[in-house]
Order: structure tokens, then sequence, then C-alpha cells
């Protein structure tokens, strides 16, 4: 596969990984409706920049900005549940560690991913 492809195939994953996790905190919080709703704004939301960055030539903040947003709103809006929490530090700490190992580990590993490959595509 070229680097070409690998990064569309981890710009897809890290997408497909907002739109689900946008879309069950909505859910959790208003209801399955509304958690479509945002799962659907969210991809819309995530090609639409995906296009713009690919217009833009070797520029990607067009495909960084939602996503860090999408990735940092999320983030702290667990974190701030579990600070808020009537439970111990460690209760806190393990409500965390799915959110933190199941979507902010695979989403920093894959930007790292991106980026290597978007240096390399540069200096080849």
């Amino acid at each position: 596969m070229s680097d070409r492809t690998l990064r569309y195939l981890i710009a897809a994953v890290i997408a497909m990984l907002l739109v689900f996790h946008i879309g069950n905190l909505i859910a959790a919080a208003f209801g399955a409706a509304w958690g479509a709703v945002s799962a659907v704004a969210v991809a819309a939301v995530s090609l639409l920049s995906a296009r713009l960055a690919r217009t833009g030539g070797r520029s990607s903040f067009w495909f960084l900005l939602p996503t860090l947003l999408f990735t940092i709103v999320p983030t702290a809006i667990m974190v701030w549940r579990a600070i808020t929490a009537d439970t111990g530090i460690l209760q806190r700490l393990v409500d965390l560690l799915p959110f933190l190992v199941g979507f902010v580990g695979p989403i920093a590993l894959l930007f790292l991913v991106y980026y290597e490959l978007r240096k390399r595509g540069r200096s080849g």
C-alpha cells in the first residue's frame, strides 16, 4: 500500500472513532435520536474538513481543527464528569480508564502515524 492510501485509511479510522464517540456521548446525555443526529453531523463535518484539507494541498489545518475539537470537547466532558462525581479518586480513575484506552489513546496514536506518513510523503 502506498503512503497516501495509508493516510486516507488512518483519516477514515479517526473519523469513525470520532463519529462513534460523539454519537455515544450525546446519546447518553440526550437520548438516541440526538445521538444519531450528532453522529451524522460529526460525519458531515469530518468529510467536509477532509475535502477542504485535500484542496488545501500540503496544509492539514482543515483536517486537524475539527478532529482536535471533536477530541478535546469529549475529553473535557468526561474529565469533568469524573472530577465532579461523588466517588473516591480510585473510582474516578477506573471510570476514566476505558475512555482513555478506547478513545484518547487510539486517536493520539493514529495522529502520530498520520503525521509521520505526511512527513515521509513530503520528504520523498
